[in-house]
């Protein structure tokens, strides 16, 4: 390659592909793998979060399922042990009943207006099966072959699958409570209540979106998300995990409806009826993946910014380089290029800069005069040739040639006193040079105290951001602890639910009473209907607390998940932390051997310094010997013998300095100065 053609780099080896490449990587790298742990922990945490929902939801309903049975079972027990009930059925075949027919049927008009679900069939049996009262107004019928009559007469509270009602042609389900001799102990009844089991659709569809209570014989009773009619298809589930195991509660995984579900299940103890609410893994992990691309398509725009930011960096430090390269090239090509656009800057490429236009402007001087000399020199030697010429055809003009040789050795005093004053010239240069590897010195030193100080700061930056995880972690505690205290006021509430439900029966029954007393009852019949809103008060209190208490475990749960991600972002800057302290130490290493270099090349041009005094005293010694062979040429012009050797020695002499000089011009064309 010429030594004056300009060098090119290709892409993939150029420094600020290579520096682009370096710090994109460094941000790509820690962004990636944040974003990957990002969407994975989020996920999951949804997920999990997703599941304990379902299951909570699970619990509520059937919570609400057995709150709804547990009503109908304790208005039925009251009427199963109030006297008045014992009594009828003791002397139903009496001709001089004690207990009208009218009061009992009153007592349990009252039962189903109390229930308040829209059902009016409430009816009073013999152990036989033979139905003695009817509240609906239907015939009379004989039920001792009904499954769910065979289970009470044995003492047990029993509910039946489901069953289409012949009166009224809908889905039902029968609770029956057996009745007893308070005296004797002995059966003598039985108390059944028809359950419409569209009042379960209704009140599924307001607790959840996906979800069905199943009988024991896995018959869908009802859905939340459809109502079923008589002329439907049953739905049966009698294949599902609920209906095989022998737990009470639990949660599997379905595709059944082709895509996966999950589907959390309790058993409800009284009735065995099974309480199923499920809900789709795309709606699960829906909200996770929408937060995961939003954090992608973060990373994304910050990649970017990093890349352009890159790019910034990388050309503001290639680009010096580049322009200090064009420079050496040029000079490469005699020619001398000034460093004009980076030399204002304050950094070191600024001070490189300025030290390459020094040494530019240096190098042109000293050309500059070399080039003059060595035309001098072709004069001095065109000169002497001529002169040597004419010595040899006349000896006439010896005395002249002599004294022209004189004038001669003079003026090549001169010319040496000339080039001692410009190697003094180069000798300041060389000064300059080490002045600025001084300055250069003390740069480094100082950028190494501010690396020193910047991993100092970085150090105690991490230790804080580990006490801050520690303190993260006690708040988290707290919150939890906080959770474990309204899940036990929620228990408490619901033992408050209970008693107000039993105050509310108790004040039934004794309303009851009071009617069957008549007027001596109408005070007790008051304080029992004011015994009956306060249980209503109390419960609807409880109620409120209970929401209260929901929201306030909702709120508990949010506090944990943000505490949880305030402690991963802190752990990831940890990791950052470590990496940018490791990366700063590394950077204090190589100050280190920049100060090494720098010293390196003050000492160069030290012994410069030492070298040009040198040569300034041999170049004085030379012109004072040069001043001396002047005078001594004057002296000789007595002698022709040795005038005539001494003409024939300077003519060789004079060509072979024209030929030094004409080959100092030719190369001097080199530099375009």
């Amino acid at each position: 390659m010429a030594s004056g053609s300009e060098v090119k780099i290709s892409f993939k080896d150029s420094i600020k592909t290579k520096l682009t490449g370096i710090m994109v990587l460094v941000v790509a790298v820690p962004l990636i793998v944040a974003i990957i742990v990002s969407y994975v922990i989020s996920t999951n945490k949804s997920k999990s979060d997703a599941l304990t929902i379902l299951n909570a939801n699970a619990n509520y309903v059937e919570a609400q399922f057995a709150s709804t049975v547990q009503k109908n079972i304790l208005a039925m027990q009251t009427f199963a042990s109030a006297p008045s009930t014992i009594t009828y059925l003791q002397n139903y075949n009496s001709p001089d009943l004690p207990i009208p027919k009218e009061v009992i049927l009153q007592q349990m008009d009252i039962i189903n207006t109390n229930i308040g679900d829209g059902n009016t069939s409430c009816i009073l049996s013999l152990p036989s099966g033979e139905q003695l009262i009817r509240t609906d107004g239907e015939e009379l019928a004989n039920i001792a072959d009904r499954d769910y009559f065979q289970k009470a007469i044995t003492g047990t509270i029993a509910v039946s699958d489901i069953v289409i009602s012949k009166s009224a042609g809908n889905r039902i389900t029968i609770i029956c409570i057996p009745i007893y001799d308070d005296q004797t102990g002995a059966l003598i009844g039985t108390i059944q209540r028809s359950f419409d089991l569209n009042n379960l659709h209704e009140f599924l569809a307001a607790s959840v979106d996906d979800g069905y209570i199943a009988d024991t014989q896995g018959i869908v009773a009802a859905h939340a998300m459809h109502e079923i009619t008589p002329d439907d298809e049953p739905e049966d589930h009698s294949t599902s995990e609920f209906m095989t195991s022998t737990a009470s509660s639990g949660m599997y995984e379905s595709y059944a409806t082709g895509s996966l579900a999950y589907i959390s299940w309790i058993k409800e103890p009284i009735t065995g009826y099974t309480v199923a609410i499920a809900e789709k893994d795309s709606i699960i992990m829906a909200e996770a993946r929408r937060s995961a691309i939003i954090v992608i398509i973060i990373g994304v725009v910050l990649l970017v910014v990093a890349l352009f930011i890159s790019l910034a960096m990388a050309k503001s430090f290639t680009e010096p380089i580049k322009a200090l390269g064009k420079s050496f090239t040029a000079l490469a090509d005699g020619r001398f290029v000034r460093i004009e656009k980076y030399n204002k800057r304050k950094d070191e490429f600024g001070a490189i800069s300025n030290a390459a236009n020094s040494v530019i402007d240096t190098l042109a001087g000293i050309v500059q005069n070399i080039k003059e000399s060595a035309e001098n020199v072709g004069s001095a030697s065109d000169e002497l040739s001529d002169m040597a010429n004419q010595i040899s055809q006349t000896a006439e003009d010896v005395s002249n040639a002599v004294q022209e040789i004189a004038s001669g050795a003079t003026q090549q005093a001169d010319e040496i006193q000339e080039a001692s004053e410009n190697v003094g010239r180069m000798g300041d240069a060389v000064g300059e040079v080490q002045n600025s590897t001084e300055d250069l010195s003390d740069i480094t030193d100082k950028m190494k105290e501010a690396s020193q100080a910047s991993s100092q700061s970085l150090s105690a930056l991490q230790e804080s951001s580990t006490e801050m995880t520690q303190k993260i972690d006690e708040i988290s505690r707290t919150i939890q602890s906080t959770q474990n205290a309204v899940n036990n006021i929620n228990e408490k509430v619901e033992g408050i639910t209970s008693i107000a439900t039993q105050t509310n029966l108790l004040s039934l029954n004794a309303s009851i009473e009071a009617a069957r007393a008549g007027e001596a009852g109408k005070g007790f019949a008051v304080v029992a209907e004011e015994i009956g809103k306060l249980a209503e008060d109390s419960k609807q209190m409880a109620d409120d607390i209970k929401k209260e208490m929901e929201e306030l475990l909702e709120q508990s749960k949010a506090a944990v998940s943000a505490a949880e991600d305030v402690k991963q972002g802190n752990n990831d800057q940890q990791v950052a932390l470590g990496e940018t302290l490791e990366a700063v130490n590394g950077m204090l290493e190589d100050i280190s051997s920049t100060v090494n270099g720098v010293q390196l090349i003050s000492n160069g041009a030290q012994t410069c310094e030492t070298s040009k005094n040198a040569m300034v005293d041999t170049m004085s010694a030379l012109s004072a010997i040069s001043e001396e062979n002047a005078a001594s040429s004057e002296e000789t012009g007595a002698s022709m013998q040795e005038l005539s050797a001494t003409v024939t020695t300077l003519a060789a002499s004079a060509n072979g300095l024209k030929e030094i000089a004409d080959q100092l011009n030719e190369e001097m064309k080199f530099f375009k100065a």
